[in-house]
């Protein structure tokens, strides 16, 4: 069978190509894709060859969070069976292109491990983009905290906006800052209590929203040396929580010393683990994490240069950025 699929064929180059898609097999579903989601910042670097934790090996098919129907079944595999709707975080096969990671393709293998089905209660869109919005949910429940307690999240991005549903989900009372008008006010309207510019007041902005009560956990998406400065006053010495969520490509990039002499708790999380993904999943039939209502750009694939190339040149608002296959 041959499937069209997105295409990175060399750093910065995007296109559409068809390629040969093989039978699914021992422990393999074969996938048809309805949606598939953009991760803006891994994909973006992986693009340019930045992902520094793997190299991106050229050309391959991207994307790591797609929603489709299960067409055909591998040996040995059960638990699913065709027609499922499903939300899977990789393809899988053997020719070139390579998948890295596979899911921006028409129709795709993939082990029964990384295949999720979807209740119908989940909205297959939210489905979509469910890696990313299971960063948001790891970064909102490594921290240890108790509902009415304030979360401030740094970085008005998809990141940043699903921390902050996440948060909430805990029942923290949530103010997340950024620079983008529009962002902020998709923010104020699906993700967080309160929206806030990121300036040189962003400190008494909000403590005057806390009313000065102590600020145990920051969600920091952005991960620069000139954030991590603003956000300290906010931490009490020794009680302190930081997250840092997301992937910067930079090293090092904070102050160790900083963080020492205020005695600060940091944690670190990422990858893609069953348990967070389930988790994530029944929060996503819960409604109270949703990608739906943040999706800025749903586009057929023949977009999809002029979609990455957006994202290079932010030339243009956006938030989630949907494919429809």
């Amino acid at each position: 069978m041959k499937a069209p699929a997105i295409i990175f064929s060399a750093p910065g180059q995007v296109g559409i190509q068809d390629i040969a898609m093989p039978d699914p097999g021992p422990g393999e579903v074969q996938i048809r894709t309805r949606f598939s989601s953009i991760s803006s910042g891994t994909e973006g670097w992986a693009l340019h060859n930045r992902f520094t934790w793997a190299p991106t090996i050229y050309p391959c098919v991207p994307g790591y969070q797609r929603v489709g129907t299960v067409s055909a079944l591998g040996a040995d595999v059960v638990g699913l069976q065709e027609g499922d709707t499903v939300m899977a975080t990789s393809g899988c096969w053997k020719t070139t292109p390579v998948a890295f990671w596979g899911a921006h393709a028409a129709v795709g293998n993939t082990a029964v491990g990384n295949v999720y089905p979807l209740p119908e209660a989940v909205d297959p869109v939210d489905a979509a983009a469910m890696v990313v919005i299971q960063v948001g949910y790891n970064a909102a429940y490594r921290a240890a905290l108790q509902p009415g307690d304030w979360v401030v999240v740094y970085g008005d991005g998809v990141i940043g906006q699903f921390g902050a549903q996440a948060a909430r989900s805990r029942g923290a009372r949530t103010i997340l800052v950024g620079h983008r008008d529009e962002r902020l006010a998709a923010a104020a309207q699906h993700s967080a209590d309160h929206a806030l510019h990121d300036g040189p007041d962003t400190v008494e902005q909000i403590r005057a929203l806390t009313g000065d009560t102590h600020v145990p956990v920051i969600i920091d998406t952005v991960q620069q040396r000139s954030c991590q400065e603003s956000y300290l006053p906010l931490l009490r010495q020794g009680k302190g929580q930081i997250v840092y969520s997301g992937f910067s490509p930079e090293e090092p990039w904070a102050s160790m010393t900083a963080l020492h002499k205020l005695e600060l708790t940091t944690h670190y999380i990422q990858g893609i683990q069953r348990e967070r993904m389930e988790a994530t999943l029944a929060l996503l039939a819960e409604r109270k994490l949703a990608m739906a209502p943040l999706v800025t750009h749903r586009v057929a694939i023949d977009q999809a240069q002029a979609m990455y190339r957006m994202i290079d040149e932010r030339s243009e608002p956006f938030l989630g950025i949907l494919f429809e296959w």
